[in-house]
């Protein structure tokens, strides 16, 4: 068998093993990207007040970016727009208007914001198990400098030791790329709202049918029941891993989709009547979260 023969069979077996593979897997962002921010980010990006209003927590959290104003500010004299996460407002476009910034888009001939802090962090890394360098200012009185994307290199030469994520182990090589790839690729995001199973849809139709009988009596009840129980996670029993409800208030009954009223505090007067509903708790739980 000649030589020219041999490279040919070579090259056609390569070529039919790369056909039956298929082309390379795309990225999910539910099974590739949330468990990495799971994991490496939550701690400080997950509940209403994370750094820069930057919630990792799911993906509609990481789509509508981040924003300059602080949620508490005690020196604040007058009440500021509330910006709580499947809340206020709802998708890009309404997050923007509200002021947020996308850290996922690319900027001209310039990577997104979050590829050139976790490109900062990965260039600088820390020193396993060592103090922090005293320079890194951690705890209640940092000021969160949120850089807007055409502010970064001034942050970046200001701040050379904080990229991200701050001030813990950082990414993994295997992690670091493959967050860079999601970037670079347009960050698709796969992420469907939870929904509640068979099982579980049985018991919310249930409470509330509880919650929502006519009376006096009842409706009181049902009142003080949602103002004790408004924070808490609900697991129902026998429910799916990972699935927890909150009370909400809607403006439709059970059995209907959920129409949220989104007053300020959970008990402000809105006007209509109201319907207590149990909601899917969508994105990643966090012990530090908290209500506004």
């Amino acid at each position: 068998m000649s030589l020219r023969l041999i490279i040919s069979v070579v090259l056609a077996l390569i070529a039919s093993s790369t056909q039956a593979q298929g082309p390379a897997q795309s990225l999910s962002y539910i099974r590739d990207i949330q468990p990495i921010f799971t994991e490496k980010c939550v701690a400080c990006h997950a509940c209403y007040d994370s750094a820069c209003q930057l919630n990792l927590g799911s993906g509609e959290g990481a789509a509508r970016g981040a924003s300059k104003v602080a949620v508490y500010d005690g020196e604040r004299s007058q009440a500021s727009q509330p910006t709580r996460l499947f809340y206020d407002a709802f998708g890009k476009a309404q997050w923007k208007a509200l002021g947020f910034g996308s850290v996922l888009d690319a900027q001209g001939s310039q990577a997104a914001l979050m590829a050139r802090m976790l490109d900062l962090g990965h260039k600088t890394p820390l020193a396993p198990n060592a103090k922090l360098p005293a320079e890194i200012v951690l705890g209640l009185n940092r000021e969160n400098m949120c850089p807007l994307p055409e502010e970064f290199d001034a942050y970046a030469s200001d701040h050379p030791k904080e990229g991200m994520p701050l001030a813990v182990t950082g990414l993994t090589n295997q992690q670091y790329q493959t967050l860079q790839r999601w970037l670079a690729s347009g960050v698709p995001i796969d992420e469907q709202g939870l929904a509640p199973s068979a099982q579980e849809a049985l018991q919310v139709q249930q409470w509330e049918n509880l919650l929502n009988q006519p009376g006096a009596r009842e409706s009181l009840v049902a009142r003080w029941l949602y103002e004790h129980l408004f924070l808490a996670h609900i697991y129902l029993e026998g429910g799916e891993p990972g699935h927890y409800f909150q009370w909400v208030r809607s403006r439709t009954p059970s059995g209907q989709p959920i129409d949220l009223i989104n007053t300020r505090r959970p008990n402000d007067d809105p006007g209509i009547q109201v319907y207590y509903r149990l909601w899917p708790v969508q994105g990643v739980i966090v012990h530090n979260e908290r209500a506004p």
